[in-house]
């Protein structure tokens, strides 16, 4: 229970699958038309339909509301479902444009940090993205809610996409040195394949990964590596001596692929194997004629950056994470 001057609000916890979908998904759309998120192509039915689809994807999805006279006034979604970190939606909280907004988005905000510390998680993480231009005071509105409840600013990537049908290809064919070779990933198992790829991140550039513990940094490799969701055939791994020294990992997505986590571990940089990595993924997917590749690179990781555009990845959008631990 929040009280403020004039305001008394009731704030519940509840599992997404427990609440009124029809009276929230009412309020969601209502709040984000009156606002810079207003689109001509969002309606009711498809942001419920978007409420549905996360229940249907997993039980670990959690709504916190805030109420008053029975009437929501700010909700904010977190999933729980990994052992140690939670995840609060893109842009949440949302709440009603009334004159103690910043009141009840922190009230959400300190629920949730309580909530997620009552579950035995040790982290909380939420990105914004898409930053644009017409989001700029948005974001500005976010990042003081984050940063006033002791949230920082773990990591800034771009979102970058590549056209396939446009993009005519590097101007050069990289090749692997003498004693490496491709391995398709589904010929590799996960223990094989956690060692290089948390050696490659630990003293890589991502400054996300490296915003995390040790045990959260093996979570989010299972994450990644979860094998119960599909992979793309341009999901490939730089084996030599029978040992993983590179990877390059492709999901597919509605309208195309999405690109990463890709790395090398160190004694192998400057050699080239991540550039030839890249290529051959980008080489199966034009083949399987697959038009759209997404990826995200962290802003600061400039021999990255670098290398995408040279793949034909162009910038499409900002998008910053805020993180959470617990003391």
């Amino acid at each position: 229970m929040v009280c403020e001057c004039d305001i008394m609000v009731k704030v519940t916890i509840n599992k997404l699958k427990e609440v009124d979908l029809d009276k929230l998904a009412k309020f969601t759309y209502d709040v984000r038309q009156s606002s810079s998120f207003r689109s001509n192509e969002r309606s009711i039915v498809a942001v419920e339909n978007a409420l549905k689809k996360k229940i249907a994807e997993d039980e670990n999805q959690i709504v916190i509301n805030a109420s008053t006279g029975g009437e929501i006034v700010g909700t904010l979604g977190v999933f729980t479902g990994l052992p140690d970190i939670a995840f609060i939606n893109s842009w949440h909280p949302i709440v009603k444009h009334i004159h103690k907004k910043i009141v009840i988005a922190q009230s959400l905000i300190q629920e949730c940090k309580e909530y997620i510390e009552e579950a035995g998680l040790e982290r909380l993480e939420v990105t914004l993205s898409p930053i644009t231009e017409v989001l700029g005071e948005t974001r500005d509105e976010y990042r003081s809610w984050y940063e006033n409840s002791g949230f920082h600013q773990a990591s800034k990537e771009a979102f970058m996409r590549v056209d396939l049908e446009s993009f005519s290809g590097s101007s050069s064919t990289p090749s692997l040195p003498d004693g490496f070779k491709f391995e398709d990933i589904e010929n590799v198992k996960n223990k094989e394949l956690e060692g290089p790829f948390l050696k490659s991140f630990r003293q890589g550039k991502d400054r996300l990964f490296l915003d995390m513990t040790a045990p959260q940094q093996v979570t989010t490799f299972s994450y990644w590596l979860d094998r119960k969701k599909p992979f793309h055939r341009g999901s490939i791994l730089v084996m030599k001596d029978g040992k993983v020294v590179g990877f390059s990992i492709v999901r597919p997505k509605p309208d195309g692929v999405e690109i990463g986590p890709v790395g090398v571990v160190p004694e192998y940089w400057e050699k080239g194997i991540m550039k030839a990595a890249l290529h051959e993924t980008i080489n199966r997917l034009r083949e399987d004629k697959v038009r759209f590749a997404y990826l995200e690179a962290d802003v600061n990781n400039t021999p990255a950056m670098n290398l995408y555009k040279m793949y034909g990845f162009e910038q499409v959008h900002i998008q910053e994470y805020y993180a959470w631990s617990v003391k």
